[in-house]
């Protein structure tokens, strides 16, 4: 009799051990099963504590998960945290939404207040703070020993950039749908619909204007000089405005494939005023009927046209050492 008792004793208190673990260590189908259930409650976002948060990062993992560490707590007052709250759940609605495979990504949110022992646990100091876990097993399985960490000061806090950096991980495309705004649109429209109406009203004062060939004439000109100055340049590669170095500030980039930014307004100050120059001599001056005044401004811009254009050769000298043409400087 003691023997079986010691027996009922033992094998009683496996199964209990035995229970125990496996309520402690949740099947993959099972965490699954409750990753699924949580994301669709709560519009593609699971919302985790200390314990779920161990739970599902946890290996083996045949998903992926992005985890945001937030702190939205009033007393807290963090004012990221609540700019990339609203984004980063949009991102996940808009995944949910799309349909996508649904145990590929899961989207979680760990606040301050429900992972303290998290936040110790990882040495975390500030929020937001953001993980992508890759999984561990399955087709999408990648050999990473630790999560990617998501860079707010490269990437800025906005789900358009933040779904950018989810799509070049998981080689797939993450949507971004924003609700429309539809504030936005009324008053854009009351806003067209203003404009349409003052043009109407305006037209007839505006109507010389609009037909006058100076008017064509200034817009091409503006458009020629943006064109010739380098701004379109500027506009795709979105080079520094200036460059500091050793409390220096460099105005002009050296080589004729690079510049800075204020390097384009420069040179279509330059090219404007030779411009107006040559305007000037052709139409300006010869109506002055005072014969020296005609003669003094044909010195003067003259002198204005060959001085700029000096300077511009001198410009180019700058940004190239041996470019072969000089006037006056």
């Amino acid at each position: 009799m003691e023997v079986r008792k010691f027996f009922f004793i033992f094998l009683s208190s496996f199964v209990l051990l035995l229970s125990l673990c496996y309520a402690a260590k949740p099947s993959l189908e099972s965490k699954v099963a409750l990753l699924n259930q949580a994301s669709s409650q709560n519009l593609g976002v699971v919302e985790l504590d200390s314990n779920l948060y161990d739970e599902f990062v946890a290996k083996p993992r045949n998903y992926s998960m992005a985890i945001l560490l937030t702190a939205l707590d009033p007393q807290i007052n963090c004012i990221p945290c609540k700019e990339f709250d609203p984004e980063f759940r949009l991102v996940a609605r808009s995944w949910l939404e799309a349909g996508n495979e649904p145990s590929r990504l899961y989207f979680g949110v760990l606040d301050f207040k429900n992972g303290r022992e998290v936040y110790a646990k990882l040495g975390l100091n500030n929020a937001p703070t953001l993980f992508y876990f890759s999984p561990t097993t399955g087709p999408y399985a990648k050999d990473v020993s630790e999560p990617y960490k998501y860079e707010f000061n490269r990437h800025g806090f906005s789900a358009e950039e933040f779904a950018s950096y989810l799509s070049g991980i998981l080689g797939t495309q993450v949507p971004v749908k924003r609700p429309p705004n539809y504030f936005a649109i009324f008053i854009t429209t009351i806003l067209i619909l203003g404009a349409l109406a003052s043009i109407k009203l305006m037209y007839p004062m505006m109507e010389s204007i609009i037909r006058s060939k100076n008017t064509w004439a200034t817009i091409s000109l503006v458009v020629i000089l943006m064109m010739i100055s380098g701004h379109m340049w500027n506009h795709i590669r979105g080079p520094p405005y200036v460059y500091y170095q050793n409390s220096q500030v460099s105005y002009i980039a050296h080589g004729f494939s690079n510049q800075f930014g204020i390097e384009s307004q420069i040179v279509a100050v330059m090219y404007g005023i030779c411009s107006f120059s040559v305007i000037a001599l052709i139409h300006l001056v010869p109506k002055v009927e005072d014969k020296n005044k005609q003669r003094f401004g044909t010195y003067l811009w003259m002198g204005i046209l060959f001085t700029t254009f000096s300077l511009l050769f001198a410009l180019f000298r700058i940004k190239n050492p041996g470019y072969p043409f000089k006037l006056f400087i």
